[in-house]
């Protein structure tokens, strides 16, 4: 059989490439969308932009399978959740039309985006479309926690099947917090209105990892110590973490930028007291910044490293940044980047099929 042809839209630094690679997919990448040189540097492909090509085009290369993780910023809960109105959504609204047009639909499709996307008018339009257009399809709520990877990411999934193709399993009607026939998953049914990452912890039957698993090891942990005017302004609302933690906070594209809800910081000196040396160094706040910052240096507070980052979202070794790309830049574009290990166990459910299919 030849392979299946893929279209792989907001393809960014091209997490949804090296999950297909490791969902063992027999495809073909027909076009990625998006701009972003790092995709370039490792995959160097031709890249367009969506809203620019007609319905035309896209029936034209007749692609079986569709990914996608669109712009997250107009459903964030740190941004305006703006939805369909925000400008940013405007080239996802352009794909449901196009979809809406097609002869030759997709028989699969993938969609990520934040948690936050299953309450915006773009998810009501998508599902929509999809009913429409005879799709069947299944919502989830997913972290990586739940495969045993020390990191929170709690992500929006949706996979749909254009009939008569079905899932492994009878789609709920309703968003699911595990994926059906997953070995690292519970599979009995969470409330996924009032969940939170830990209420899956809890349901998870793989023993979550140590982070020392994913970090690089060597002395050049160096070049990412908090900087001094980090440490006396900031230090106070880092989440820290300890190498033989089996937690790290979601890292965000502002990362290193910012200090507070954007990521993990790690603590070198595994033998400091974290609490006690904080107390101390706060009764200096704001009097004696010399013995503030005395204090909290003996906690050898680093960031994690891009690679280690990316080693946590499930890249794989041979995944590089080009040189011209500056530090700031990885940080964002892994940031805005999927969990590959997670999006590859969806896309092997994806393939499933259904007795009725």
């Amino acid at each position: 059989m030849a392979p299946l042809k893929q279209l792989e839209f907001y393809s960014g630094i091209g997490g949804m490439h090296y999950a297909a690679t490791l969902a063992d997919w027999d495809v073909q990448i027909m076009k990625a969308f998006d701009i972003n040189t790092i995709y370039k540097h490792n995959f160097n492909p031709k890249i367009n932009l969506i809203e620019t090509l007609s319905t035309e085009y896209y029936d034209n290369i007749a692609a079986d399978i569709w990914t996608m993780s669109p712009p997250c910023q107009p459903y964030t809960r740190i941004g305006l959740q703006q939805g369909s109105v925000d400008a940013r959504a405007k080239s996802f609204l352009h794909l449901l039309k196009v979809l809406g047009e097609m002869k030759n639909k997709p028989k699969y499709i993938l969609v990520e985006n934040v948690k936050g996307f299953e309450e915006s008018d773009s998810r009501e339009l998508l599902v929509d479309k999809l009913t429409h257009n005879d799709y069947t399809f299944q919502e989830f709520l997913l972290t990586p926690l739940q495969l045993g990877i020390p990191n929170s990411r709690m992500r929006y999934y949706l996979l749909a099947k254009l009939k008569p193709l079905s899932f492994a399993k009878p789609v709920t009607g309703t968003i699911i917090s595990y994926i059906p026939l997953s070995e690292h998953m519970s599979q009995e049914f969470v409330d996924t209105r009032n969940m939170d990452e830990e209420a899956l912890v809890n349901e998870t039957i793989t023993p979550i990892d140590p982070l020392s698993k994913y970090l690089e090891h060597g002395d050049n942990y160096q070049d990412y110590l908090v900087p001094d005017k980090v440490l006396a302004k900031n230090s106070h609302v880092f989440d820290i973490v300890k190498p033989d933690g089996h937690r790290s906070c979601c890292f965000t594209k502002g990362y290193y930028h910012y200090a507070q809800g954007t990521g993990s910081v790690i603590q070198m000196n595994t033998e400091a007291n974290t609490a006690e040396i904080f107390e101390k160094a706060m009764t200096y706040k704001g009097v004696d910044e010399e013995k503030q910052l005395e204090l909290l240096r003996k906690l050898k507070l680093r960031y994690f490293s891009p690679r280690e980052v990316a080693n946590l979202m499930g890249f794989p070794q041979e995944f590089t940044f080009p040189n011209t790309s500056t530090i700031k830049q990885r940080y964002r574009t892994l940031g805005n980047s999927i969990s590959v290990k997670l999006v590859s166990e969806l896309m092997r459910y994806l393939m499933k099929e259904g007795n009725s299919g």
